[in-house]
C-alpha cells in the first residue's frame, strides 16, 4: 500500500472509531402529557419528574398544541434535554385517532377525515408538513384502529407498541389481538413500523396507583452520537432504539448475516430472547444474556424480543432480511 494511501486508511479508521466511542444510549420518553392539556401538573415539575429519574429526553405532547419548552430546558450543561412535540387528536364515532408530532416547528394543521384511514394519514401528513415526526398513538385504545386502517399508510415509521394507561389493550385477550399481534400484521404485509413504548403520561400528583396514568413504566432507549432533539429525532426514524418497561441491554448489532442481542444483567434475573418472523412466528429463542440469530434469507422480516423473569419486557426493532 503506498505512503498516502495507508495515511488516509488510518485517518479513516481514527474517525470511524471516534464515531463508534461517541455513540451512546440514551433513555427517554415520546409522550407525556401537563396541566396545559389535561395533565394534572406543570410543564416544569414534569420535566423535573423524569430528569430526576434517570432520563435523558422528554418529549411534551399536549393535545393539538406545542408546549414552549426552551424556556424550560435552560440548562445546556446536564445530561438531559426537553424536545417539544404535539398530540394530534380526533375522535370518530367513539374511536380515537391520535399521531404524535416530534420536535414540531409549529403546532400541526391536521383535518379530519371521512374515514379513520383517511384521518390517521391526514395527522401523519400533517405532522410533517409541521415539521414533527409523526408516532402512530394507542392503536387499541378503545380498539380504535385495525391493521386495514393502517396498511396504507405512507410516509410514518413509529407505532406505539406499548402504551402504559391501563385502558390501551396492549395484550391479547378475550379473542382480540395485542399491539403486538398488530405490530406482525403491518409487518407481514409489508409495511416498516418501529415499535416504540411510551408512558403517556398524565397523573404526577399524589399516589401512583395501578389505574392512574403516571410516569415510568415504559420508554424507548435510542443510540445517538450526540444529545440534541436532531439526533434523537434521526434515530427513532432510522429504528435505532429499542423500547423496555425494565430490561437494560448492552447492545443491538445487525449485520447481513445475523442479528445479535445482548441484555445487561440485573441480580439474578433471567432472560430470555426470542426472535420473530413474518406474521409473529417464532424463529428462535436463546436463553441468557448473549442472544445471535442468523439470518437464512426466507423470513421477510426479524425482531427481538427479550422477556425477563420478573415479567420485564424490551422490544428491537424488525429489520427485512434481503433474500
Amino acid at each position: 500500500m503506498k505512503k498516502t494511501a495507508l495515511v488516509m486508511f488510518i485517518i479513516l479508521a481514527a474517525a470511524v472509531g471516534l464515531v463508534a466511542q461517541q455513540a451512546r444510549w440514551v433513555k427517554g420518553n415520546t409522550h407525556t402529557h401537563t396541566n396545559r392539556s389535561d395533565g394534572d401538573e406543570y410543564p416544569h415539575r414534569v420535566a423535573r419528574w423524569y430528569q430526576d429519574h434517570g432520563y435523558n429526553f422528554l418529549f411534551i405532547t399536549d393535545h393539538n398544541m406545542v408546549t414552549a419548552t426552551a424556556a424550560i430546558d435552560s440548562d445546556a450543561a446536564d445530561d438531559f434535554i426537553l424536545i417539544p412535540g404535539e398530540e394530534i387528536s380526533f375522535s370518530l364515532q367513539r374511536r380515537q385517532v391520535h399521531v404524535n408530532s416530534l420536535n414540531p416547528r409549529r403546532p400541526a394543521e391536521a383535518r379530519e377525515g371521512a374515514t379513520v384511514a383517511e384521518t390517521l394519514q391526514n395527522a401523519v401528513d400533517a405532522a410533517r408538513q409541521a415539521g414533527g415526526v409523526p408516532h402512530i398513538n394507542h392503536p387499541f385504545r378503545r380498539w380504535s384502529l385495525s391493521a386495514a386502517d393502517m396498511k396504507g399508510l405512507r410516509d410514518v415509521r413509529l407505532m406505539e407498541l406499548l402504551n402504559m394507561p391501563r385502558e390501551s389493550n396492549n395484550f391479547p385477550a378475550g379473542g382480540r389481538s395485542g399491539t403486538e399481534g398488530l405490530w406482525d400484521q403491518l409487518l407481514s404485509s409489508g409495511l416498516l413500523l418501529y415499535g416504540v413504548a411510551a408512558d403517556d403520561a398524565h397523573d404526577f400528583r399524589g399516589e401512583f396507583l395501578p389505574g392512574l396514568a403516571h410516569p415510568g413504566k415504559g420508554w424507548v432507549v435510542v443510540r445517538v452520537n450526540e444529545l440534541t432533539a436532531a439526533a434523537v429525532c434521526a434515530a427513532l426514524e432510522k429504528g435505532d432504539f429499542y423500547a423496555s418497561t425494565g430490561i437494560e441491554l448492552s447492545d443491538v448489532v445487525c449485520s447481513e448475516k445475523e442479528y445479535r442481542v445482548t441484555v445487561k444483567p440485573h441480580r439474578e434475573t433471567r432472560y430470555t430472547t426470542f426472535f420473530i418472523g413474518n406474521s409473529g412466528r417464532e424463529l428462535a429463542r436463546v436463553d441468557g444474556l448473549e442472544a445471535v440469530y442468523a439470518f437464512r434469507g426466507d423470513e421477510t422480516y426479524v425482531r427481538a424480543k427479550v422477556v425477563s423473569s420478573m415479567g420485564e419486557l424490551a422490544f428491537c426493532q424488525p429489520v427485512f432480511v434481503r433474500k
